[in-house]
């Protein structure tokens, strides 16, 4: 044959070979139903085993496939049912597969690496899930708010009832004494922060000092602009042994939030509005005095001239007028998600208006997000996440201070025989009550109805992803992708307290104003590597069923730019701080971390056993050594018996231990210079009292952790099971320097913590079918306790801790509890001395959720079971101390002592710290929600639309505890490491009611 006619045929053969491969194929097409209700699964995912072709269902559980044209086996998980196997002979053009919901959610794909998942089912750590539903269920101040009772081993605490939030997440007890003592937040991949600014309000109320801002402001941390209806699913890495993928950032877990995508389909519009009423919870009220009472309380001049008459005083209620406000909150929410297969998009628009209990208070947050996905061809791809939000809020007055200014603070000390809330003239009465009492002038009522003190802020969070599939066989991927996000804020507060103010005239500056700015950058990279190798019935390797390798390097940057100026001696009513005397302070920050990763995950023995292993090499701009890399890894291990025995489905045991760290605070690693004022005219300088140190490194954690997972009777009961021990070396502490050295004391290296604790969570589905019930029960315990200090340390005093001795303070000490509460006691020779005289941290917490399904109709609770953990109730000594305590006048152990008296005496001065220690335990409902879901045809008929459910919810709407004051969750120093016991003058909790209609369309 000629040469050119065989190359004429190679032509033909080439071209020919697409329509070859072509004929070799056949599309597949089918719904993902619920075996139940028989209703779709949204977002079900099915894959052809043994290749990498796979595709996701859309809102109707329909999907369109591409499989080869022989006998194909299918793969499909969805979230909440046990993953099913299906054969689809060669024959078939369509099919329906039905699937079983499960108690334990093991089909889920839960994040393992930089750059990869695994199916819940074969992951060798313990992660929390919490998805959409849950999450949106019941209206929220905040995410952290949302979260509460819903993530086993962790403590989430709201820090006052302020609109807006002002929470904090502990996971798995205490990780640290000076360190950062939150989790890393991820959202979509963009590591953001969770920081918190104040107004500026400590230059009014003096809590600490007259600066601008103390950790006693009561604050908003930043999760409170995340918008609970975007997200898709939160997930909670606990153990070490998973979050070493992060770090030197990731000793107190990381919350890793996924938002909704578009998916392909007709285009599906959503409309959710809600409206509702928050209301204040357990007010204390004050004591109702006689006229005897008055006179013992004041004298006879004060109690002629306030309680005239023989009997019962004038009584108003001011904690329920000033707490009383009860205007409609409103939640508007849009969303419009659609596409085809190539091209999905996700848009949503939220207006959220919380009205606060307080007078004058509220917080509103509105938000625009855009999610997109789009595939090009069949190597590449992409996703983009972008949101822009701006948060609003005016959280008005509380916790301490020392201006008289926090209302509850004010009311400690106002006996209830005097209208404060009138006007004469249009102008508040004056408060002479408590200035003949005290010496001091306020008005609660009039400070909150002239103050102001908010914030507004600007936020932009926006991450995307490109992938590259650079090889594909029916063996083997290899696939590169480039992630970076970028979290931008602008933070702006600013308070403004006018000169008619009562308590303006005492610091001899009338009116005050402040302005502060934050801004915040924080930009993080990823390139990786990931290679999947499935070998098939008929591979090299035996028993392996597949490997995922996967490495890559990443890029951190941060950094905050924060400033703020106070002005007193305003001129009467401008509000502008050059029209006063200012002082000017400004904080700048920044941090450059780089890493690089490798991490190795097999399955083996059809996908019984798991075993993964993984390290990250990471340096930091705050380490001593900024050029030195530390090192972080990890492994973990799992096997899963597979119907070990009658009713068992199945029984993972797991075990797994892993490194991460905590990073220095910025700034722990230089020897600074300190301004000392002016001298003739030029600026002094001089050594700060705290000095750095260049040899400072991350605090470091190694944990072992050990677990189980199961399932019994056709997935009807989930178990799981877990236990950690944690030991936290080099922790970041402040040691005490000789006077020689010119420096007081000094941050270092040094010492050991250990944590222990168990976590366990039942699910059960004791019905299915049209009646459907779900219910869960999670049950959590941890223990720290100092089992090193370096040498030159023999305790420490932990700063913001609390008020002293005399109150009860935190204190780390050799072979003490971390959480321990330190006080003046008595001792038996009537001496007292500091010692231990108390425990925070709880005996155990436990939370007991049901979810009830029947024709229609949905009913949800959340109980919520805090059993011990301590708290110093300075809110009860404020009121015992100015003799107006609800409970003052009701008979002690002392006979003819009231007990309000007694209790202040037995307190002596701060002697007996314990006497106003008290057990924080409690039970709240947390959530409960009745819902119905409209018929389609009468939803067709009125509203035109093709979905409509109907809610009332109510979140927080009764609570149990012998707990003298509002709230034992409270903390008056807001996010804090350890110590999280203080109620002094908080914003008392609210509970919230409301009504929502979810319209699809």
């Amino acid at each position: 044959m000629p040469a050119r006619m065989r190359m004429y045929l190679a032509v033909l053969a080439a071209l020919a070979m697409p329509s070859v491969l072509l004929a070799q194929t056949r599309v597949l097409t089918g719904r993902v139903l619920d075996a139940s209700s028989r209703a779709g699964v949204a977002g079900a995912v099915v894959a052809v085993s043994g290749t990498s072709t796979v595709t996701q269902a859309n809102a109707e559980g329909q999907f369109r496939l591409t499989v080869p044209a022989a006998e194909v086996t299918l793969s499909v998980r969805g979230l909440g049912y046990r993953r099913e196997t299906i054969r689809v002979l060669s024959t078939q053009a369509t099919i329906d597969i039905a699937m079983v919901r499960e108690a334990a959610t093991l089909s889920e794909v839960v994040v393992t690496g930089a750059a990869t998942s695994q199916e819940r089912r074969n992951i060798a750590t313990a992660v929390s899930s919490v998805s959409s539903e849950e999450i949106a269920r019941v209206p929220a101040a905040s995410l952290d708010n949302a979260l509460q009772g819903k993530i086993v081993g962790a403590q989430i605490n709201m820090n006052s009832g302020a609109p807006g939030g002002g929470g904090q997440i502990q996971i798995r007890g205490v990780t640290s004494v000076l360190g950062n003592g939150e989790p890393l937040f991820v959202v979509d991949g963009v590591i953001i922060s969770n920081g918190t600014f104040s107004t500026g309000i400590n230059a009014v109320s003096r809590a600490s000092g007259s600066g601008f801002s103390t950790t006693q402001d009561n604050s908003t941390n930043r999760l409170s602009d995340v918008n609970p209806a975007d997200i898709e699913n939160v997930q909670v890495l606990k153990s070490a042994a998973a979050t070493a993928i992060y770090g030197s950032k990731a000793t107190n877990g990381v919350v890793l939030i996924t938002t909704k995508r578009g998916r392909s389909g007709a285009t599906k519009f959503n409309v959710t509005q809600r409206v509702g009423q928050f209301q204040a919870d357990r007010l204390l009220g004050s004591r109702r005095f006689t006229k005897a009472t008055a006179t013992t309380l004041m004298g006879q001049a004060l109690a002629d001239k306030y309680c005239p008459g023989t009997g019962d005083c004038p009584y108003f209620d001011y904690q329920g007028r000033l707490f009383g406000q009860r205007d409609l909150s409103t939640e508007t929410s849009v969303s419009l998600s659609g596409g085809s297969e190539n091209t999905k998009v996700f848009l949503s628009a939220l207006h959220k208006n919380d009205r606060g209990t307080e007078l004058e208070t509220g917080a509103v947050r509105q938000s625009l997000r855009m999610n997109a996905d789009h595939t090009f061809g069949s190597r590449f791809s992409s996703n983009v996440s972008a949101v822009i939000s701006r948060s609003t809020s005016n959280r008005g007055l509380s916790n301490n201070d020392n201006t008289f200014v926090s209302p509850i603070y004010a009311f400690g000390y106002t006996p209830a025989m005097v209208d404060l809330e009138q006007k004469v003239g249009g102008r508040f009465v004056d408060n002479t009550l408590v200035r003949d009492l005290t010496g001091i002038g306020t008005n609660p009522f009039q400070t909150l109805s002239l103050l102001s003190n908010t914030e507004d802020v600007w936020r932009q969070i926006a991450s995307g992803t490109a992938r590259y599939n650079a090889y594909s066989s029916d063996r083997q991927t290899l696939a590169f992708a480039l992630t970076g996000g970028v979290d931008r804020f602008d933070a702006g507060s600013q308070t403004y307290s006018p000169n008619n103010l009562q308590y303006e005239a005492d610091d001899g500056f009338l009116g005050t104003a402040t302005q502060g700015e934050a801004l915040s950058t924080q930009f993080n990279s990823t390139l990786s590597a990931v290679h999947t190798y499935t070998p098939g019935a008929r591979g090299m390797i035996p028993f392996l069923s597949s490997a995922t390798t996967s490495f890559g390097a990443q890029y951190e940057d941060r950094a905050l730019n924060r400033y703020s100026v106070i002005a007193r001696g305003l001129v009467p009513t401008i509000e502008l701080i050059d029209q006063g005397t200012p002082t000017i302070s400004q904080v700048r920050t920044a941090v450059r971390d780089k890493a690089f990763f490798a991490n190795e995950e097999l399955l083996l023995l059809d996908e019984k056993l798991s075993m993964s292993a993984r390290v990250r090499l990471e340096r930091s701009s705050v380490n001593g050594n900024r050029e030195k890399y530390f090192a972080w890894p990890a492994a973990s291990a799992a096997y899963r018996f597979v119907n070990p025995f009658t009713y068992a489905d199945e029984i993972k045991f797991r075990a797994a231990v892993g490194n991460s760290g905590n990073q220095a605070n910025y700034g722990s690693r230089d020897v600074t210079i300190a301004g000392l004022g002016l001298i003739d005219g030029r600026t002094a300088l001089g050594v700060p009292g705290t000095v750095g140190n260049p040899i400072i490194e991350p605090e470091k954690m190694r944990e072992f952790e050990y677990g189980m997972d199961a399932q019994f009777f056709d997935s009807r009961a989930g178990l799981e099971v877990n236990y950690y021990d944690r030991s936290i070396t080099d922790l970041l502490l402040q040691a005490p320097l000789p006077a020689s050295s010119g420096f007081a004391q000094q941050f270092l290296n040094g010492g050991n913590l250990v944590t222990k604790g168990y976590e366990v969570a039942l699910n059960l589905t004791p019905l299915r079918g049209p009646l459907q019930w779900n219910a869960r029960v999670q049950y959590s315990t941890s223990e720290s306790r100092v089992k090193s200090l370096p040498d030159n340390i023999a305790d420490l005093v932990i700063p913001n801790s609390g008020f002293g001795a005399q109150y009860g303070r935190g204190r780390i000490a050799r072979g003490q509890l971390s959480t321990a509460i330190w006080g003046n006691a008595y001792r038996a020779d009537s001496t007292f001395r500091d010692t231990v005289i108390a425990d925070a941290n709880p005996d155990f917490q436990m939370q007991f959720s049901n979810d009830v399904t029947f024709r229609g109709f949905t009913l949800s609770g959340l109980l919520d079971w805090r059993k011990g953990g301590f708290v110093s109730d300075m809110t009860q000594n404020l009121f015992d101390e100015g003799g107006n305590s609800w409970d003052y006048d009701k008979p002690s152990p002392v006979s003819g002592v009231p007990l309000g008296q007694y209790r202040y005496a037995q307190w002596n001065g701060g002697r007996n710290a314990g006497q106003y220690i008290e057990d924080g335990s409690y039970v709240k409902l947390r959530e409960i929600t009745l819902g119905y879901q409209v018929p389609a045809s009468a939803t067709q008929r009125f509203t035109g639309g093709r979905d409509l459910r109907v809610s009332v919810s109510g979140r927080n709407l009764k609570t149990w505890s012998n707990y003298w004051s509002f709230d034992p969750e409270v903390n008056n120093f807001g996010n804090q490491s350890v110590v999280r016991f203080v109620d002094l003058a908080p914003f008392p909790p609210s509970r919230s009611l409301f009504v929502g209609f979810d319209l699809a369309y």
